[in-house]
């Protein structure tokens, strides 16, 4: 009886092995690579709203292989919160503007250098011709460029007239405390810069500590930042980049596969996510307007002045920001284009 008993537990045994292989297998195959990505940009918002369409698209690709999941609203921290996140493998990816991108590879504020760019196509033809020299430059830093965003061309906004060059300079202008090139935009217009974190704008607009910023128009309504001013210089004078970033060590451990669909999606998206913001900064001046906020036009000294300080800006910036050679390069595409008759 012993050898049947003991037969008898080991077909049990082997039943519940492979009762538990049946059922326990197909489970951990279908566990998702999760991706965590986070962005400042609340929910709801037209950012989060196109990251939510690119983690449905992802999952659905890839046959549910690569989940996405998104923190918006900036529960994960500002830029540099997220940025050491990504590091210590707490987050994977996230959405940037220029001054969280220029943490990591200053150069690629050039992008941004004032009255650089004339319209919205010269922006796209210069970053889809340096995408792949960016992309190299950021890899070696350890992140993977996936895909370029925007915040839209930067106007500035003041409680007081700025009809003049005088008078602008009289302003007390806000400046994103530690970014660099603000900082050298502002000296080289003579404006003088009073330095506060993102999250600070408006209690400085209230207590009076600035009267003016400098701010895409869809920004400046959506922080509320507006119902402080009273005016706004009707002058783009610098595009406000943005893109998204996931480190490199994530990156590759996705399957070859799955890495063309995520690089493709996000580009696609990316894509998309550039008009819905260009729309909305569109949408945005008509609210400004509505709101009772004077849309001032620059006089011709006026701009004479902001092209020579634009040029005392390059120089500035160079080369501490980006090289001699990068800008020639942007510059050289610039001509390239505009060649065409574009």
């Amino acid at each position: 009886m012993q050898p049947i008993k003991s037969i008898q537990r080991a077909l049990g045994y082997l039943v519940f092995a492979l009762m538990a292989f049946i059922f326990i297998v197909p489970i951990i195959q279908a566990a998702s690579f999760e991706i965590k990505i986070a962005v400042v940009m609340p929910e709801g918002s037209t950012w989060t709203l196109t990251l939510h369409e690119f983690a449905d698209a992802v999952g659905s690709e890839t046959g549910g292989d690569v989940a996405i999941k998104i923190y918006a609203g900036g529960v994960s921290g500002d830029e540099v919160d997220v940025l050491r996140k990504m590091r210590v493998n707490r987050l994977h990816a996230g959405g940037f503007s220029g001054v969280g991108l220029g943490l990591v590879l200053p150069e690629i504020r050039v992008l941004e250098a004032p009255l650089l760019f004339d319209s919205y196509e010269e922006i796209d033809y210069v970053k889809e011709k340096m995408f792949d020299n960016f992309a190299a430059r950021f890899e070696e830093k350890g992140y993977v460029l996936l895909g370029f965003a925007e915040a839209g061309f930067v106007y500035l906004f003041s409680n007081q007239p700025i009809d003049s060059v005088d008078r602008l300079q009289q302003t007390r202008m806000w400046v994103w405390k530690g970014d660099r090139v603000a900082e050298n935009f502002l000296n080289a217009f003579g404006v003088q810069g009073y330095p506060l974190q993102l999250a600070d704008v408006n209690t400085g607009l209230e207590t009076g500590m600035i009267d003016s910023f400098y701010s895409p128009p869809l920004a400046a309504v959506a922080f509320q930042w507006y119902a402080r001013a009273k005016y706004m210089l009707d002058f783009p004078m610098v595009n406000s980049t943005g893109a998204l970033l996931m480190n490199k060590r994530t990156f590759y451990e996705l399957s070859p596969d799955n890495r063309e669909i995520v690089s493709r999606l996000v580009r696609q998206y990316s894509a998309k996510l550039v008009q819905l913001t260009r729309k909305d900064n569109a949408e945005a001046v008509k609210v400004l307007s509505e709101a009772g906020i004077e849309l001032i036009p620059p006089t011709p000294v006026q701009i004479a002045s902001f092209k020579r300080s634009a040029q005392k800006n390059y120089e500035m910036s160079i080369p501490s920001l980006y090289s001699q050679e990068l800008f020639d390069q942007i510059r050289g595409l610039l001509a390239e284009y505009r060649a065409k008759g574009n």
